[in-house]
Order: C-alpha cells, then structure tokens, then sequence
C-alpha cells in the first residue's frame, strides 16, 4: 500500500474501532442488566431486548432521542458521551490525526450509525438527517480533540504566537483559558460532591423506592450502575441549585434552596435523592457566594502573583511612569473579559445537554433552565473578577497616596529620610539638656554659698 493510501485506511480504522469497542462493551453490560433484571423479577427473557437497546443507548449517547410506547427520553446521558469522545480522541492519536484520516473516518462512522437508526425498537423522535448530523459532531470533537494537540496546524498557531504577539499578551490569553478550565473543573467537583451529600442524606428514601418496586438485590446493584450514566447531569444539576437557581422534572416538581415541591414522581430510584430545601439563611448565602469566592480568589491570587500579572506600585526610588502603572490593570481585564465570555458559552452548552424529556406531557422537561442557571454561575463569577480588580487598583494607589504623604512631610522638614520626626528628636534634645544642667545650678549655689532658704527668699 503507498504512503498517500495509509492516512484513508486509518481513519477507516478509527471509526470502526470506536464504533465496534463502545457498542461491544455497551451491548455486554446491557445484556447483563436485561437478564439479571428478568431473573430476578420473573417473568419472559429480556436478553432478546439487549441488541436493540444497546443500538438506542449508543444513539442516545449521541443525542438522539427516541420514543418507547409511554416514554420518551432524550436526556443525554453525558458519561457515555465522555467516554465515546475519548475513545476516539484515543484512536485518533493512535493510528492517524490527518485530514484524510478524518473524511474517511467521518464517512464511516454516519454510515455506521445510519445503520444503527434503521435497527432499532423504538421510535426515534429525531429526523434521520438530524441524527446524522449529531453523530458526525461527536466524532468531529473526538477526531478534533485526538489530533489537534499534535498537529502541525497547532505548531504553526504557537510559532505564530510567539513571534507576531508580546509575552505579556500571550500569558494574558493563556491566563483566560486556564481560568475558565480551573472554574468548570471546580464546579463539576462541587457539583459532584453536592450529589454524594444527596446520596448520604436521602439513601433511606431511595431505599424505600427499591422497596414500593420489589426490586430486589442484582436489580438494585445493576439499576445503580446505569444510573452512574447521568451522573454528570446530576453534577449540573446540583450545580445549579446550589448557585441559587434550581432544577424541576417536568411539571410534578422542582426543587431550589427556598423549596421542594414534588407530587406524584414515578418510582425512580434516582428521584429519591432530589434534595430537600435549605432552612438556614446563613447557609444559603454561603451557596450562593461560592461562584463569586471563587472568582475572587482566582483574580487575587493572579493579580499579584509574580508568574501572573505582577500588579505593584513599584520601587520608592524608581520614576513613577503612569502609562506603565495604568498599562499593568489592562491586561488583567482582556483576561478576565476572556474567562467570563467562555464560561457563558460553555455554561449554556452544559446545562443545555444536562436537560432533557422523560414524557410528553408532563414530564416533557426534566433538568434545569439554561439561561437562569447560567446566570447564577457566571454573573457572580465576573463580579468576583470585577471586585478583585478593583481591589488591586485601591491598593496601588493606597501605596501612591502614602509615597505621595511621606513625600511631602520630608519636603516640609517634619520627618527625616528614614522617616523620623525631626521635632520629636528636637524636644528629647531639649529636655535631656534641662536635666544634665540641675547638677551644675545646684553646685553653683553651694559655692556661692546660698542656702535653700535664701533662694527661697530671694525668688
């Protein structure tokens, strides 16, 4: 095989690698799901069931929502999403990140799942082109994520940037992305956490649920186990109610810090850990605060932080030039500026792909609002970059304003270079003098030969 042919091979390798390695092991734990499920409760075989069904998870995965008699479910469940997109970053850097490799691939891999659409038990609710396209996008960032970190169009930007923009301009725009990976990465571990503390808390009534069913301990175990697949929903979610805004399922119940609405839930074991409302005032305004805290300390730590943005008054004895001190609290705005109109962006992405439908009716929105929950993430964010900033500009010109103070007072003559009072050392001078002289009156007037009488006398 010529050189020129190997790059449309691998991409033919990725795509079928990816597809047959998520759907293989997708299909296997379903099947054991189906027929442990079927064991334990009775009833015919579900096994026959897995085939089908792994198709629509894979489909699902993927964004594409499909319907089974009552049920319709599009809520992507976005730890599948994850692991699809790294296994194709994988075999991307595995095999090959070229331009070619990725039209063969991306060919392929449609091709693939336009298969999986005319395979399935259950109705999807999506057009086939519609399908397609949402396919074609997962492997397009997977294939972008595996390809780009080493691909010669990635050394060409860094050469570019290195040699046509300034270091400073450069850290400024490294600083926005790093902010807004730190506070994504920060959320999602608050989030997370938010969700172990609803599992601790409400376990007893998760277990009830178990019970109203009759399932028993396989099922639990295997239920539980599916469940962890929207487990970065719930992360999200949890996100967004303890920020301040809160997340409902479909018109039976919505849950915020203030309330706890919920009547009339189908028996789903993961509806029992929805939290409770806080009654604490105090603790709601420490949930509320988190983003702007976070924001704050970040800022802080950058705006001064010698690596970063080295903000400073300068040296005492150096000129003060005003274009560099007003030059330095420019940069850390571009920055900050960068961080806060990402995080929008990929905010309102999340929370957009956390939510979904269990219903038509009913339950025809289960999740969050993206626009509300953006804004308690993000505004307080922005305001906590806002307060910061403006914190280092009154502390800069606190340290002018002394200079400014001190150097004054040397030229009036009241204090000396190192920052003594001149008349405080004059009057210690004065009085030290006044006592070394007693002794010597008092010998004068013995020799004189006055007594005190006659001195009282006299005066």
């Amino acid at each position: 095989m010529s050189k020129n042919q190997r790059p449309w091979l691998k991409g033919i390798l990725i795509a079928l690698g990816g597809s047959v390695i998520f759907t293989v092991c997708l299909g296997f734990f379903m099947a054991l799901t189906l027929l442990i499920v079927s064991m334990e409760e009775g009833g015919g075989t579900l096994s026959n069931q897995s085939v089908p069904l792994t198709l629509a998870i894979v489909l699902l995965s993927q964004g594409a929502s499909f319907r089974a008699g009552a049920i319709t479910l599009s809520i992507v469940p976005l730890l599948l999403t994850v692991l699809l997109i790294w296994l194709i970053a994988w075999l991307t850097k595995v095999f090959s990140g070229s331009p070619k490799a990725y039209v063969t691939g991306l060919l392929l891999w449609v091709t693939i799942m336009w298969a999986f659409t005319q395979n399935v038990a259950v109705i999807l609710q999506d057009p086939v082109w519609l399908v397609i396209g949402k396919t074609a996008m997962v492997f397009t960032v997977g294939f972008l994520c595996g390809s780009l970190p080493q691909s010669s169009l990635m050394k060409r930007c860094v050469k570019f940037i290195r040699t046509n923009i300034s270091q400073r301009l450069a850290v400024t725009l490294k600083l926005g992305f790093v902010n807004t990976l730190a506070l994504l990465l920060g959320y999602l571990a608050i989030g997370l956490i938010t969700v172990i503390v609803w599992v601790i808390t409400n376990q007893s009534a998760m277990m009830r649920v178990f019970d109203i069913t009759n399932m028993q301990t396989g099922s639990r175990i295997v239920i539980t186990i599916c469940t962890l697949a929207w487990l970065p929903n719930l992360c999200l979610w949890a996100i967004s109610w303890l920020f301040g805004s809160g997340f409902s399922v479909g018109d039976l119940a919505s849950f915020t810090l203030w309330n706890d609405h919920a009547a009339g839930l189908p028996a789903v074991p993961v509806f029992a850990i929805f939290p409770q409302a806080v009654s604490n005032d105090i603790l709601r305004i420490c949930f509320i605060s988190i983003p702007f805290v976070c924001g704050f300390a970040i800022s802080i730590i950058e705006l001064f932080l010698p690596r970063c943005f080295a903000i400073g008054a300068g040296k005492p004895e150096q000129p003060v030039r005003m274009g560099k001190i007003i030059g330095q609290f420019i940069y850390p705005v571009l920055s900050f500026f960068l961080t806060s109109a990402l995080m929008a962006l990929l905010v309102n992405i999340l929370f957009g792909l956390s939510s979904g439908a269990l219903g038509q009716h009913r339950l025809a929105h289960v999740g969050v609002d993206s626009v509300a929950s953006s804004r308690v993430v993000c505004l307080p964010s922005a305001l906590g970059f806002s307060v910061a900033w403006l914190l280092s500009v009154v502390i800069v010109a606190m340290v002018f304003a002394m200079r400014l103070f001190f150097g004054y007072l040397r030229a009036q003559g009241k204090i000396s270079d190192n920052g003594t009072d001149i008349n405080a050392g004059a009057d210690d001078i004065e009085g030290e003098s006044s006592h070394s002289d007693a002794p010597f009156s008092s010998v004068q007037s013995s020799i004189m030969g006055s007594t005190p009488e006659d001195e009282t006398q006299t005066s």
